[in-house]
């Protein structure tokens, strides 16, 4: 898919065609020979760079464009642009301040200089600031669209989509609008609404990747997968390296279960942008899912190299360690899980699992307690908690623990089978049979489990009158 400009030219071929210029003026500017093009290409190479996030040769750009016509105004809200997009707000203050006072009424300078001052002030101070900005340039809808954005950045969406509903009546900002009514209203949790506006740019303007990537998020918000794979497929058709698209794409391919193409989509993802913490981990708990392990651990790894601190990628990798019976590695994954977040309960509950397995039982009844402590409502927790102090024969502490979730609990049949154990440790036969029976009236087990875990509980006889 290869759209084409009013001029005839594809984005692809104008790309390819800028890229030509700015490599000849990066020459010129290293070697001192040759000339540069003129100044409107100069601009154009700026607003090039500053699109393809190249951010040092818009930069030098920029640089050439004041040496050149240092009296411009223009010029100097150009420098202005670049800077901003290289996170220099105090020099980019500098440069709007001189383009100011080279054209002070100029509303785009004007505009700009408003911006740049946003983070200076409060809101109050900044919305009295963009209203005099109207009062001085009324009726321009540059400058509403402006107070718009600043509405839609303080996340106060409904005055945000007020400004845009008007603005989708005027020929310079209608697009822009569109745009900005959709994401609005889809912060606001309104995905049908965000969905119309969306749709109705890409009427205007079908080869706007963005957008298509936009409206699939929408849609996964739908949870309407498929067409959202089907969106972000747009957006991939129109900006292969589009990373953001191959991972979300991912992420709706494994809300289908397709985890063989999620992993495909993650891959790529990463192919375009190989520091994404979020997609290696991603890939890592997909590769989970499929029981690829080793592979999976690799995955978290990576995540790891990039982020050290990504406690999420230390479980996963703890788990995939867990599931290969590696239970020292997984240990010292968990723990450096929760000494990164010591509050996150599904790890202090792995922890516990995999310090069972290697029985050492008197630490595991620690971390599952732990867990409770963060996430007393999880009952396979209980459950587990309740099946280690069996197996330390600390009977007393595991009926204690059955007590407090007998009641809220009464229907799961796990923790009543549990509790039937208990009480026939404890000697109290019949609250055991009772216990049993009502746990297999909500889940059968067969004759061979309950034999072993009740070897001296029941008679045959009982037992076929369990199962009748």
């Amino acid at each position: 898919m290869d759209p084409i400009n009013d001029d005839g030219f594809s984005k692809k071929k104008q790309s390819q065609y800028l890229n030509e210029i700015l490599k000849s003026c990066l020459r010129v500017l290293e070697t001192g020979k040759g000339s540069l093009p003129s100044n409107e290409t100069l601009e154009a190479l700026v607003h090039f760079c500053i699109e393809e996030g190249n951010q040092s040769d818009a930069l030098k750009i920029s640089d050439c464009l004041v040496e050149r016509i240092p009296y411009s105004s223009d010029a100097w809200h150009i420098k202005c642009l670049a800077q901003v997009h290289a996170h220099d707000k105090a020099n980019a203050l500098i440069s709007i301040n001189k383009a100011k006072a080279l054209n002070p009424n100029d509303p785009g300078i004007n505009i700009t200089h408003a911006m740049l001052q946003e983070h200076l002030l409060n809101t109050e101070e900044v919305l009295l600031m963009y209203h005099a900005l109207l009062d001085r340039f009324p009726g321009n809808d540059e400058v509403l669209y402006a107070l718009g954005q600043f509405y839609e950045k303080q996340s106060m969406y409904a005055e945000a989509i007020k400004i845009f509903g008007f603005l989708v009546n005027s020929e310079d900002f209608h697009l822009h609008a569109l745009s900005d009514l959709g994401y609005c209203n889809d912060c606001l949790e309104n995905y049908e609404e965000a969905l119309t506006w969306y749709n109705q740019y890409l009427e205007i303007e079908p080869y706007d990747h963005v957008i298509w990537f936009n409206k699939a998020v929408v849609l996964c918000h739908l949870e309407q997968y498929n067409s959202a794979i089907s969106a972000y497929d747009f957006a991939i058709a129109i900006k292969e390296d589009f990373a953001g698209a191959w991972y979300n794409r991912g992420n709706a391919l494994g809300s289908l279960g397709r985890l063989i193409e999620a992993i495909e989509s993650y891959r790529t993802s990463l192919k375009y942008e190989s520091t994404d913490v979020a997609g290696w981990h991603n890939l890592g708990s997909t590769l989970e899912e499929t029981g690829a392990f080793r592979d999976a651990i690799e995955a978290f790894s990576m995540a790891l190299v990039h982020d050290p601190l990504h406690y999420e990628s230390y479980y996963g990798r703890g788990s995939c360690h867990d599931a290969l019976e590696e239970y020292a590695s997984a240990i010292a994954d968990y723990d450096k899980a929760i000494s990164l977040q010591p509050t996150y309960a599904d790890v202090w509950q792995a922890k516990a699992d995999a310090l069972f397995n290697i029985h050492r039982h008197e630490e595991s009844i620690i971390c599952y307690k732990q867990s409770l402590q963060l996430s007393p409502d999880n009952i396979d927790c209980v459950i587990d908690c309740i099946h280690t102090y069996i197996e330390l024969h600390q009977y007393e502490d595991a009926k204690q623990l059955i007590d407090s979730y007998i009641i809220d609990y009464a229907h799961n049949a796990d923790l009543l089978y549990e509790s039937a154990r208990v009480y026939a440790y404890l000697g109290d036969n019949q609250v055991a049979i009772n216990q049993l029976k009502s746990s297999h009236s909500l889940e059968h087990r067969s004759i061979e489990e309950i034999k072993k875990d009740f070897p001296d509980l029941f008679s045959e006889e009982d037992l076929l009158q369990l199962f009748i």
